[in-house]
């Protein structure tokens, strides 16, 4: 459900199976992947990122600075976590239509990225709140892992049309593709 300003954005990349990380929540077989894919125009275009707890736990222990720096962050979990890499990191547990609702109200300037992980994402598909999907389909197959879509009981039985948007092919294999809701102008 598009709504002008704030949009909602899945960007991501798999394997050409499907997954997302290995079974061990692993991502380093992106590493074979290196090259301008387009992360650093589509960065400046975010306002918030929005990630599990999961995933916010392995960011913070790759050997890096905090890379989501003067981004508005927000971790779904349950549990209390202490030491927040910036004030601009809060925690949120509850409905993500409440979530996204506030997000649309209180970002001034750019698009709300899902980081991940999977129950994340997941969560904010079946409640309809994706606006955008940007996927990276990397020439790799996993064969096993974490896959990049995995419905839940309470992933509606309908379908939902989506229309491309973009398709390119990059020299090392990686072909992007944008997608929106077929449904919204």
């Amino acid at each position: 459900m598009t709504t002008a300003g704030t949009r909602i954005r899945i960007y991501s990349a798999m394997s050409v199976d499907g997954y997302i990380a290995t079974e061990d929540g692993g991502v380093g077989w992106l590493d074979q992947f290196s090259g301008d894919t387009g992360y650093e125009e589509f960065f400046k275009e975010i306002h918030t990122v929005v990630m599990g707890r999961t995933t916010y736990e392995q960011v913070r222990g790759f050997d890096c600075p905090w890379p989501y720096a003067n981004k508005r962050t927000v971790i779904l979990t349950t549990k209390n976590l202490i030491d927040l890499p910036d004030d601009l990191t809060t925690l949120f547990s509850g409905n993500v239509r409440d979530l996204v609702a506030d997000l649309r109200k209180t970002a001034t300037t750019g698009d709300v990225w899902l980081v991940g992980g999977r129950v994340v994402t997941q969560a904010f598909l079946d409640a309809g709140l994706v606006d955008e999907i940007e996927l990276y389909v990397m020439p790799v197959l996993l064969n096993r892992g974490i896959r990049m879509f995995s419905p839940s009981e309470d992933t509606p039985n309908v379908l939902c049309n989506l229309r491309l948007k973009e398709c390119k092919a990059f020299p090392h294999g990686v072909v992007k593709l944008v997608y929106n809701r077929a449904d919204v102008s």
